[in-house]
C-alpha cells in the first residue's frame, strides 16, 4: 500500500508524460517516476504501480502501461504549470479518489476495518478518540484517509467526514452498528473492570480527602454501597468534612478510557440526583491502561453539568408501557 497521496499524482503524471497510442514502456516510466521530479519520493515504483493497477487508475499490458479511464479523469481534475502536473492533489482530486478509489473495491475493506472501531455520536457523527486511534493496526492506511479528508482530525477525536456518511451507509450499518453477543459480553466485561478500578480509586481518594481535613472517623466509615446494592442510585456514601455526623455526600462513579467526558445516567440515578440535589456528586474517572489518571467531580448534576453549555444531554432510551 502506498503511504502518501502524492504518489498517485507522481505515477500517473509519469505515465502521461511518456504515453503514446500503445502506452508507455514500464522501464521508462520507472526511470521517469524515480528521477524526474524534485519532490522527495517515499513510495517505491513497484508499490506505486501495483496500487494504480489494482485500482484501475492505469492498465498494465505485459511491458506497457497506459492510463485507465479513472486515471485520465483524475489527472484532468488536477492543476498544471505549463505541461507539468502539480504533484499535490487538489480538493477535487481528493474527493474523486475518495469516491471512486478508496471507498470502493479492495481499499473499502481496509476502510471497514478502521470504521469498526468507531462510535456513533448523538447527532449521527462517527468518531474515534485519539487514544484509541494509536491502537489501530494499519496506521499507514489511516494516514491516507486523513490526507484525503475522508477522516478529519479534531482536538480529541478523529471523525468520518460528514459528506461520506451517506455514501458509506451500508458499510456503517454492517460495521459500526453490528454488535455480536461475544463482542457485547467482552464490552460489558471491560466496563465492569473499568468500573471496579474507578470505584476503588474514588474510595481511596475520598479517604485521603477526609483525612487531610482532619475527618479521620469519617474516612474510616465511607460506605461502598455498590458492592451490596446496585439499585441505590449511587455507588458510595461519604462525608463532606469532619463536621458531618451523617452521610451527606452521595457519589455516583463513572469511568471512561479517555476524554472528552462521556457517560450515561440511568433513570434511577437521575431521579436520585434530583432528590438529593447538592448532596449528589458524579465522580468521572479517566482510566488509561487500567490506571486511573484523572478525576472530574460534578456536584448536583441536574443544576450543574446538565445545564453547562460545554456539555450536551441526550435521551436515547424510551420506556413503553401499557396504559
Amino acid at each position: 500500500m502506498i503511504s502518501e497521496i502524492q504518489t498517485i499524482n507522481r505515477f500517473l503524471a509519469s505515465v502521461s508524460a511518456l504515453e503514446t497510442d500503445k502506452g508507455a514502456k514500464e522501464v521508462d516510466v520507472a526511470e521517469y517516476y524515480t528521477t524526474q521530479y524534485v519532490y522527495p519520493i517515499r513510495d517505491a515504483f513497484d508499490v506505486a504501480r501495483e496500487f494504480c493497477v489494482k485500482t484501475g487508475l492505469v492498465i498494465r499490458e505485459k511491458t506497457q502501461i497506459r492510463l485507465g479511464d479513472l486515471g485520465k479523469v483524475y489527472l484532468n481534475l488536477g492543476n498544471k504549470q505549463g505541461e507539468a502536473f502539480i504533484l499535490e492533489p487538489n480538493r477535487r482530486q481528493k474527493d474523486f479518489l475518495s469516491r471512486k478509489v478508496f471507498l470502493v473495491s479492495e481499499p473499502l475493506d481496509l476502510v471497514k476495518k478502521i470504521l469498526y472501531n468507531f462510535s456513533r455520536g448523538s447527532n449521527g457523527e462517527l468518531w474515534l478518540s485519539k487514544e484509541e486511534v494509536v491502537t489501530l493496526e494499519d496506521q499507514n492506511f489511516l494516514g491516507l484517509l486523513l490526507q484525503l479528508g475522508i477522516l478529519i482530525e479534531r482536538k480529541d477525536v478523529i471523525e468520518l467526514a460528514p459528506q461520506y456518511i451517506d455514501l458509506l451507509a451500508v458499510v456503517i450499518s454492517d460495521t459500526v452498528m453490528v454488535v455480536t453477543p461475544e463482542a457485547l459480553e467482552k464490552s460489558e466485561a471491560e466496563k465492569r473492570e473499568l468500573t471496579k478500578i474507578a470505584e476503588e480509586y474514588v474510595l481511596e481518594s475520598e479517604r485521603k480527602r477526609l483525612k487531610n481535613t482532619g475527618a479521620i472517623t469519617q474516612a474510616k466509615n465511607i460506605d461502598h454501597i455498590a458492592i451490596r446494592n446496585v439499585a441505590a442510585g449511587y455507588d458510595i456514601a461519604s462525608f463532606d468534612d469532619k463536621n458531618s455526623e451523617n452521610y451527606d455526600r452521595f457519589i455516583e462513579v463513572k469511568a471512561g478510557k479517555s476524554t472528552p467526558i462521556r457517560f450515561f445516567l440511568s433513570r434511577n440515578e437521575f431521579e436520585t440526583a434530583m432528590r438529593l440535589k447538592a448532596r449528589y456528586y458524579i465522580y468521572y474517572v479517566c482510566v488509561k491502561d487500567k490506571n486511573p489518571k484523572e478525576l472530574y467531580i460534578f456536584q448536583n448534576p441536574n443544576e450543574g453539568i446538565m445545564k453547562d453549555p460545554k456539555f450536551e444531554t441526550h435521551i436515547d432510551t424510551y420506556e413503553i408501557s401499557e396504559r
